[in-house]
């Protein structure tokens, strides 16, 4: 008997070490992210002080309605410096096109993106409970809806030089500075280790 429950401790013993190291390897984050790629170029085309020759009075201009884009991704550990996954964006945008010369009527828009990108994530080595990284990926961007610029299929490619995630280690916030033509600006969410 005595053998059977040093068995049963042992096995329970092993059983939890390879559970520990296993926990904590997949990660899903939830953002909100601020500066919509497309939204800040179209912004800046339609800007009158950025007309330096006289060709650009006959281009369109627009005036820009834009929400939040929602990212969600999933990353798994593969090295304790590294971890693979999947983001997925979503982002809206409408408006109005105009010319400033000519008979062109105006045209609304309005256009729905989603974003799929496979990615790559970083770890720098930092304090436990304050955790430094960066990402790269690179995917397809698919836009639906009135379009007045842009094919309903392009490449899509985020970098984030720098992110931090804070807090605990089941349940951390999370902020980016993004660079890319999905997002140009910075998300903010929360996370979730498992």
């Amino acid at each position: 008997m005595k053998k059977i429950l040093i068995f049963i401790a042992a096995v329970a013993f092993t059983a939890s070490s390879f559970s520990a190291g296993a926990q904590g390897r997949n990660d899903i984050n939830l953002y909100m992210g601020f500066m919509n790629a497309t939204y800040n170029s179209l912004d800046k085309s339609s800007n009158s002080s950025s007309h330096k020759d006289l060709y650009s009075i006959y281009e369109p201009y627009y005036t820009i309605n834009s929400g939040p884009s929602i990212t969600l991704d999933y990353n798994r550990r593969m090295l304790s410096w590294m971890s693979v996954g999947v983001q997925s964006n979503y982002s809206y945008i409408s408006g109005i096109q105009k010319y400033r010369i000519g008979n062109a009527p105006k045209k609304e828009f309005s256009q729905y993106m989603f974003a799929v990108l496979p990615q790559v994530k970083f770890f720098i080595p930092s304090p436990r409970h304050f955790r430094l990284y960066a990402k790269a990926g690179a995917g397809v961007n698919i836009n639906i809806g009135d379009s007045v610029f842009g094919e309903p299929l392009t490449f899509a490619w985020d970098v984030v030089p720098i992110g931090c995630e804070w807090g605990g280690q089941f349940v951390y916030g999370t902020a980016e500075v993004c660079l890319g033509n999905v997002i140009m600006g910075a998300r903010i969410g929360i996370g979730f280790r498992f």
